[in-house]
């Protein structure tokens, strides 16, 4: 049974009931009270978007620290209830693979504990159609990556239920993306290691290496391909860095310490 240091924190944005928010607390806590280890943090936050044109208009996203560990899920769904229980499901299977993961690293043996495709597809949250004159970089994250494999960056890409992950390539030092690609996974590294990816046991697909460009450039590129996200080599440093659109229309800025 896990050990919950404190109750969930919630953070409500629009009109959710109160009844709603007790559901999630409570279905959480159950969760969470029948897996092994001690969550550090948990917490729940919803957004409820008041345009009737969105057929989604309710998100639930759903963080717990797991002895060190995040693990993540985010969905929207057209009700509270819906979204909350789409979103526990896959927390409950990011949970199971966290806990899983260092028995089955041990074995080199995943059947029955598989991690990959268990959720994919999967229909993204849509973007705030915020005009482009609007738009600006509202959060940069910068991070003192640690080397990883590319399966371990992969795996990162699940229990965080991110759309795309930036890591340090363990062979190489240099950074890589990996990212979801219509039911399936690709990748694009800024130095190749084709023989590592064949040899991988988890389908992915190689896309070219990234531009050099500089900022003011990758957002220009995201916005002409219309792209959830652009890897890019920075001008000024060679570093790799990603440019993402945020669910609020602005966008985001990733890149290594």
């Amino acid at each position: 049974m896990a050990e919950l240091q404190h109750p969930p924190t919630v953070v409500v944005r629009g009109e959710i009931p109160d009844q709603s928010v007790r559901y999630a607390r409570d279905k959480l806590e159950h969760v969470l009270a029948s897996r092994s280890g001690r969550v550090l943090d948990a917490r729940i936050r919803f957004d409820h978007h008041e345009d009737p044109a969105r057929p989604r208009p309710v998100h639930v996203e759903l963080v717990v620290d797991l002895d060190g560990r995040i693990v993540r899920a985010r969905r929207s769904a057209p009700t509270v209830t819906e979204a909350v229980d789409l979103a526990l499901d896959r927390l409950e299977r990011g949970l199971d693979a966290v806990i899983e993961r260092p028995r089955a690293k041990a074995m080199r043996h995943r059947d029955g504990l598989s991690w990959h495709h268990n959720d994919l597809p999967r229909t993204p949250r849509p973007f705030f159609p915020r005009p482009v004159e609007e738009r600006s970089v509202v959060r940069r994250k910068t991070f003192a990556m640690e080397r990883t494999s590319i399966e371990e960056a992969l795996f990162d890409l699940e229990v965080l239920d991110h759309d795309f992950f930036l890591f340090v390539h363990d062979e190489t030092g240099a950074e890589a993306v990996v990212y979801r690609r219509d039911g399936s996974y690709g990748i694009s590294q800024r130095v190749p290691t084709p023989q590592t990816i064949a040899a991988l046991e988890i389908p992915i697909e190689v896309a070219p290496g990234p531009p050099t460009l500089t900022e003011a450039e990758a957002i220009e590129a995201l916005e002409v391909a219309d792209a959830p996200f652009v890897f890019f080599a920075d001008t000024d440093t060679g570093r790799g860095r990603v440019v993402y659109r945020r669910y609020d229309g602005h966008y985001g800025i990733v890149e290594p310490a």
